[in-house]
């Protein structure tokens, strides 16, 4: 197979990529992948939360390049999530160790195993602890559609829950449960109530403030987009592009992405985050496919390159093929780290381009 400069150039980002998430697994003694890694402070404690959704990105993949090894890695994973999940069907928040349930890591690693289980066939165990995880989201759903059970910031209903939303409609949709679309399609509307008429979001930040990283973001629109295609709600997709537009033509601009933004699109440039420019060319990647807009397109190029520029190529194997949480490395989203998250979203972001 011949590849255009371009082409093969993702692909041995791609690789490096997924080299480091398997020496992120190693250091955690093959059971999930580390939380990041710091040259100040060394390799985190496993995450459970990260180790869900890269189950799906490494599935991708395996089946993109035939790799076995990222299979294997995949089954184990699961294997390890599974064994963490408490009786009543969540997952705890935090690295490993953790005792409090939490509805974004439930969501991220349902969205895991079911992928997985439908992968492998139907893998029965996956499968149960995928519906058993579910169940628990949709119980504690409450009657606007919100989650306010089981957050990370308590008392504090972001709209970044919107990527849960996406992840327990696509479980939903292995798990063939339609009679709870319309829990599902409430979530959704209520979520999608953040977003604002010049095209920003409200509380889409890790926590309260005027200001959100690109990650969460990013998270947002994603969630809103994937929940809005499923429920088939024009609407709510509609404003979402306007959003992706809005902010698309702020970084065309610019020709450089804020690390975080508030309201009218008002970027702190002090910093860039190439972990979520890494996600936002997943979005406005998906949008500007689906919607025929080469501009958002044209914006996705930048944002995957803007994160490339910053991928690691040190012969040290605990930093080559990770993406660090801030450029400068002092830059206040994951200070001094290298979060797995950064290789997912690099290694998604790729994935698309190479489609």
């Amino acid at each position: 197979m011949k590849f255009s400069n371009r082409d093969a150039a993702y692909w041995r980002s791609a690789e490096a990529a997924w080299e480091w998430i398997a020496r992120s697994s190693a250091v955690c003694e093959g059971g999930g992948s580390s939380h990041s890694y710091s040259p100040l402070w060394g390799w985190a404690k496993p995450y459970p939360e990260t180790t869900g959704y890269l189950i799906p990105t490494l599935l991708a993949w395996a089946q993109r390049s035939g790799a076995e090894a990222l299979l294997q890695r995949a089954e184990a994973f699961a294997q390890w999530l599974m064994a963490l999940q408490h009786a009543e069907g969540w997952w705890a928040g935090g690295v490993v160790g953790g005792n409090r349930p939490s509805v974004f890591n439930t969501a991220m690693i349902v969205d895991g195993l079911s992928a997985y289980s439908a992968m492998q066939g139907g893998n029965a165990d996956a499968l149960e602890s995928a519906r058993r995880g579910w169940h628990w989201l949709m119980a504690i759903t409450e009657p606007d559609g919100a989650w306010r059970r089981g957050s990370y910031v308590p008392g504090y209903t972001p709209s970044y829950y919107a990527y849960a939303v996406a992840a327990a409609w696509r479980t939903a949709d292995r798990l063939n449960t339609g009679h709870t679309f319309e829990v599902l399609r409430q979530a959704l509307r209520f979520y999608a109530t953040y977003l604002r008429s010049d095209g920003t979001l409200a509380c889409a930040g890790l926590k309260p403030g005027a200001w959100a990283f690109t990650h969460t973001i990013a998270y947002a629109l994603q969630g809103l987009w994937e929940a809005a295609s499923y429920a088939e709600e024009a609407d709510i997709a509609r404003r979402v592009a306007a959003a992706c537009r809005a902010l698309s033509e702020v970084i065309l601009q610019r020709g450089f992405i804020a690390g975080r933004y508030r309201d009218a699109w008002r970027g702190d440039y002090t910093f860039t985050s190439p972990v979520g420019n890494a996600q936002l060319s997943v979005l406005l990647r998906t949008v500007g496919a689906q919607i025929g807009d080469a501009a958002l397109v044209r914006c996705a190029d930048l944002a995957l390159a803007e994160a490339l520029k910053h991928q690691c190529w040190k012969a040290n194997p605990n930093v080559r093929g990770a993406l660090p949480g801030s450029a400068p490395f002092w830059g206040p989203y994951m200070r001094w780290r290298y979060p797995n998250w950064g290789a997912k979203f690099l290694l998604d972001a790729l994935y698309a381009a190479l489609s």
